[in-house]
């Protein structure tokens, strides 16, 4: 039966294409699998070997920690434009996440300006 080892969704080309060239290296056999036209559907790395699955889960997770090591924490400057990035490419989610935002920000601080 086949094993989830990686999930795809939001992970940027090049980590991904670091776990494929690892995965391959390793000589481990795997597969993969797209979200979809809708993006509705599991994109993920599957390997269809327990033993298999088990190797591949500790040299991603060595390879996960290696990258977190070596990241440095965006400053606010790159973090706002990565948001207007990703707004670009998913303008209805990033505007539906806003309006949420809006929601639950004024039903928090209505209390506080009810008596204006």
């Amino acid at each position: 039966m086949a094993t989830l080892v990686f999930r795809l969704k939001y992970v940027p080309d090049d980590e991904a294409d670091d776990i494929r060239q690892l995965l391959f290296d390793n000589d481990i056999p795997f597969y993969e699998t797209s979200a979809g036209r809708w993006q509705i559907s599991l994109a993920g790395i599957w390997v269809k070997d327990k033993e298999h699955a088990t190797a591949a889960r500790a040299l991603i997770r060595e390879d996960q920690l290696k990258r977190m090591t070596d990241r440095k924490p965006p400053t606010l400057w790159e973090w706002l434009v990565g948001y207007v990035q990703y707004a670009r490419q998913n303008p209805a989610e990033s505007v539906f996440t806003l309006f949420a935002i809006l929601i639950v920000l004024s039903l928090s601080l209505l209390p506080f300006f009810a008596w204006i």
